[in-house]
Order: structure tokens, then C-alpha cells, then sequence
């Protein structure tokens, strides 16, 4: 949504609001906006409600859109009880305020669903469904953000398929595509949902995560490695992967151009080491010796 439009800043707000305090400022507003209607029933308030309506489909889901919907359509006849009971015409009101009401419910919550759809694979990569390279670069940027103020560790590493282009060659482009899903697949299921995983390249790949403790990095960049390159090779078409990890303790200068090229280059002395190999460095300590090919068998995935 255009956050430059009124509409859109105040739904940026509404998403970045805690479901409870999202909540409570909807009930808020239903309960004054009652109070207001019952007290000056002819001021013309009952549209009011309908942007309460939008605000809690939008923040908070179908269900609650649906409960709200049918809340303010409850309240907005509750000054009419007064006038003389229930009666055919009350009745009537109160049935096309209900449809109203729960149509516009229905609406919000429909044009969410796209609008996630849409944000959805807008960060994404069509053809694999990792981060694309902007989103993963963007997460990165805040990740070091984060991770610097909590004083945290995190693990950055590349993957490059080798000889991916010989399987283009041999096979074709539709058998190219299918390793690079096969290899997704293996990845994103090898790490956590909060993790980071996008496609950066053609075949080349990054994943990020938190690490505790810091000298865990070196462990969990071995295990993903075994990880992937089992999937690999179970594939229709079998290749191998280099990778280079780079372990970023919390007080190293957090320059994401400076630290992606220097996981890059690990990557690179790992293709130069002979390929379907693991190279692992640190930020603080580029000198590291990191040269430990994952060849054992698979360990315990990262927690």
C-alpha cells in the first residue's frame, strides 16, 4: 500500500501496533463512537463505524473483522429500542445494517489477503521462492541492526552450485530450474522460519542467522553445509555446493557491503580449494583458517 497517502500511513501504523494494543484501541473507538451514537442518535454516526470495521480486518485478521462487524451492528439499533420496541421496520434496519456491515468485513479482509499475496512475492524469487538479493539485502541491514543492540551473533553464509552451468548444458534450463528449487527446498527447510534465506544470484544463494553461543557458528556452517549437499545429491541431477560462511561476533563494524564480500570471498578460496567445500572465517578475524571441508555425516540441525 502507498505509505504516502494518508490511507496507507495509518495502515503501516495499525500493522506495526501489538495485536493487543490494536485491540484495545478498537474497542476503544467502538465504545466511544457507541457512547456518542446513543447520546446524539440523530448526528448521522453510524458510518463512522465502517473505518472500525476496515481497522480491524486490516490489523487483526477475518475473525475479528467479523466480530466487530457484527458488535456495531448491534449497537448502532441499540438506540432505537428506545423508540418504541421491535417492529418491522426496526427489524429491517437491523438486518441491512448487519449485511452492511459484514459486507464491508468481508471486503477488507479479501483485499488484505491480495495485498499479502501481492507484498509476498514481491520480496520473493519466482522461480525458488527464497528472499530475492534487494529483500535479503534489506533484512541483512536489519538484522545487523538488531543483532549489534542485543549484542548477538550471526552467521552469514553464501552458496554457489558447482558446475551448475554443465547440468544448463547437458540437460537444459528446465533441469537448471529444478536444482535450484531442489536446493531451496534443502536450505529453507534446514533452518529456522526467523531465519534469512534469498537468492542472491543465478545459483547463488545466502542464508543468515542467529548463533548462540558465537563459537556455534563454525558448527552450524559445517552442519548446513552437510544438509544441502545431501539434498543435492539425492537430486535427479546431482551436484555439489562450495560455501562461504563468515561468523559476525556483535562489536565488528556492521558494514553489510564490506560483510557480504567477505563471506563472497570465502566462497571463492572454498571453489578454489577444489569445490564442494565448507570455508568458514570470522568478521574480527580475517586471517582465521577456516578450510574444513563438511564431508562428516549430518548433525543436529541448528535450534
Amino acid at each position: 500500500m502507498n505509505s504516502h497517502l494518508p490511507v496507507g500511513r495509518m495502515a503501516e501504523r495499525l500493522e506495526s501496533l501489538p495485536r493487543e494494543h490494536a485491540w484495545f484501541a478498537i474497542l476503544v473507538a467502538v465504545t466511544a463512537l457507541s457512547w456518542a451514537n446513543h447520546a446524539y442518535p440523530s448526528a448521522g454516526l453510524l458510518p463512522l463505524y465502517v473505518p472500525i470495521i476496515c481497522a480491524a480486518g486490516w490489523a487483526l485478521g477475518e475473525r475479528a473483522a467479523y466480530f466487530v462487524a457484527l458488535l456495531t451492528a448491534i449497537l448502532a439499533i441499540v438506540p432505537h429500542l428506545d423508540d418504541g420496541g421491535v417492529s418491522a421496520s426496526l427489524a429491517v434496519r437491523t438486518g441491512v445494517r448487519v449485511a452492511t456491515y459484514l459486507f464491508v468485513a468481508a471486503t477488507i479482509v479479501s483485499f488484505r489477503r491480495s495485498f499479502d499475496r501481492q507484498r509476498h512475492l514481491a520480496l520473493r524469487d519466482r522461480k525458488t521462492g527464497a528472499l530475492n538479493g534487494e529483500t535479503f539485502n534489506e533484512r541483512f541491514s536489519e538484522a545487523l541492526t538488531v543483532a549489534s543492540r542485543a549484542s548477538e551473533t550471526l552467521l552469514l553464509a553464501i552458496f554457489d552450485l558447482d558446475d551448475f552451468k554443465g547440468v544448463n548444458s547437458a540437460h537444459g534450463h528446465a533441469a537448471g530450474d529444478a536444482v535450484l528449487r531442489t536446493f531451496a527446498r534443502g536450505a529453507a527447510g534446514s533452518i529456522r522460519r526467523e531465519d534469512a534465506f534469498g537468492r542472491i544470484g543465478g545459483d547463488e544463494f545466502a542464508v543468515l542467522l542467529r548463533v548462540h553461543p558465537a563459537d556455534a557458528g563454525e558448527m552450524f556452517a559445517r552442519t548446513l553445509h552437510s544438509r544441502v549437499s545431501a539434498v543435492l545429491a539425492a537430486g535427479e541431477h546431482p551436484v555439489t555446493c562450495s560455501m562461504g560462511a563468515l561468523v559476525i561476533p556483535p562489536h565488528v563494524p556492521r558494514d553489510p557491503a564490506a560483510l557480504m564480500h567477505a563471506a563472497d570471498q570465502a566462497m571463492f578460496v572454498a571453489k578454489r580449494a577444489g569445490k564442494n567445500a565448507c570455508e568458514i572465517t570470522w568478521a574480527d578475524q580475517p586471517q582465521r583458517d577456516g578450510r574444513e571441508q563438511a564431508s562428516g555425516p549430518l548433525r543436529e540441525q541448528p535450534a
